[in-house]
């Protein structure tokens, strides 16, 4: 048995997010090595990011849009010694690849999921993991892991081997007394921060703004072309959103990215972006018109949804 599979074993992280200091799991989550001398060129090109605020130490969400400048893959970036490292959804891990390949030609780039590498999440009470943390919104490299630490919340994403992260979980869970949790519950946690991704289902539905990428650096209005760039400048500059991506609370059963929202007269009002069961009630991330107001429907439930504070404040336009 690998030292992943028993550590999974021995501290049997729970389903669903907590709200107290955590250790999570991340197997949702796929690493992504890109290699390659035009590797920084070629990603610029391509991903709504600006790769000169990656090479400066920072990490940043990032899409892979369609020619309609909607968001086909995402994805978040940071450099490292030999290139650049990719963390994106488990299940999108292919088809990041594939997006990211399809203009490459000659380019000197390469991609290939790295597999001996895995994800842990912290949340909560950082200052007391011991670990020699990145400023807000940056990634450090010690001691063989990659540190991310969020911009605006307290959670931190370790990258790593799986020997060097079982050890490093055994030692968080007695300094900091953290719930174990999975995937669904770093998931929870990352609706909180307001972090928006692409899963099965959320493809070319949303503008990088509309997931509110903008407000995170995830989008560059000024670094110059990429793949559906002039769909998205065209919004910045000439247009005016009338959705954006919210956080609420709700009652009811998980719900599948893309599924439709509508209000008590059965219009149509949003779209699910993301959803986790957690305590004490679950969480939705999800784009809702502007001048929605009142109660969200999923197949004729009603959720209960109510509003969540972002930490980056609501977008609007």
């Amino acid at each position: 048995m690998s030292a992943w599979s028993s550590l999974i074993a021995e501290i049997s992280p729970a389903n669903g997010g907590v709200t107290t200091p955590a250790l999570a799991i991340c197997d949702h989550l796929a690493v992504v090595r890109v290699r390659g001398e035009e590797a920084g060129s070629y990603l610029q090109g391509q991903l709504t990011c600006d790769l000169k605020r990656i090479d400066q130490g920072e990490h940043h969400a990032a899409m892979h849009l369609s020619l309609k400048g909607r968001g086909l893959v995402s994805l978040r970036l940071v450099r490292d010694d030999q290139g650049y490292l990719m963390l994106c959804p488990a299940t999108m891990a292919e088809a990041v690849i594939r997006c990211l390949e399809k203009y490459r030609l000659r380019a000197k780039v390469t991609f290939e999921v790295a597999e001996d590498l895995r994800v842990i999440g912290l949340a909560g009470a950082l200052e007391q993991s011991g670990l020699p943390l990145p400023d807000a919104g940056h990634g450090r490299h010690h001691d063989g892991l990659t540190l991310l630490r969020y911009p605006l919340t307290e959670q931190l994403l370790v990258i790593g081997a799986d020997d060097a992260l079982a050890e490093l979980s055994r030692a968080q869970r007695k300094q900091a007394s953290r719930t174990p949790v999975d995937g669904e519950g770093w998931r929870f946690l990352d609706i909180g921060a307001g972090e928006g991704q692409i899963y099965p289902g959320g493809e070319d539905l949303f503008l990088p703004q509309v997931l509110n990428y903008d407000l995170l650096g995830g989008v560059s209005f000024n670094k110059g072309c990429y793949t559906g760039q002039e769909v998205v400048a065209r919004m910045h500059f000439k247009g005016k959103l009338k959705q954006r991506m919210a956080a609420f609370t709700y009652n009811g059963p998980p719900l599948s990215p893309g599924q439709p929202l509508r209000n008590s007269d059965g219009r149509a009002v949003g779209e699910v972006v993301d959803s986790a069961r957690g305590e004490p009630t679950p969480r939705l991330l999800a784009v809702v018109r502007l001048d929605h107001e009142g109660e969200l429907f999923a197949d004729d439930q009603a959720l209960g949804a109510a509003a969540m504070a972002l930490p980056y404040g609501k977008g609007s336009e």
